[in-house]
């Protein structure tokens, strides 16, 4: 069993009972029974010549790339910006809805446009669009298919 200590600035020495101690200011390792600083790549202690534990060097840390994991274009990303600049500018005729395949809704924003309602919402609708990310978008009007706002 290893077990690995830091040890205080002021005191340097391996502690009774421990099997290995490391002084990570010196990176020096010391003797599990004599206590003395060994060189890290002695299998003997100098001093009293008892057998070292080896110590365990660890990997480095692997970096996560920074790509984008999912293409939301691919999924339905690619809507957005046609259904938004749609909804600002032809909002009351429901063609932000018919791109995002919102066929009932489409009709429903068409009728609501000739009562002059529907130019109001479409321009809304049209600027929540543009502004929302490509996995908001995706993840609200492709997957979760919600109609209004």
């Amino acid at each position: 069993m290893i077990s690995w200590i830091v040890p205080s600035l002021r005191n340097r020495n391996a502690h009774p009972g421990m099997r290995c101690s490391v002084d990570f200011f010196l990176m020096a390792n010391f003797c599990t029974q004599c206590g003395m600083r060994v060189d890290d790549l002695a299998q003997y202690c100098s001093n009293c010549r008892s057998p070292l534990i080896p110590l365990i060097e660890y990997q480095t840390i692997q970096t996560v790339p920074r790509a984008p994991l999912t293409n939301w274009q691919a999924i339905g990303a690619d809507k957005k910006i046609p259904a938004g600049i749609c909804g600002i500018l032809l909002g009351g005729f429901g063609v932000h809805k018919f791109i995002l395949g919102y066929t009932r809704e489409g009709i429903i924003q068409l009728i609501l446009g000739f009562l002059g309602v529907g130019w109001i919402i479409g321009v809304i609708e049209g600027l929540i669009y543009v502004t929302k990310s490509d996995e908001e978008f995706v993840r609200t009007y492709i997957h979760a298919r919600k109609p209004w706002f």
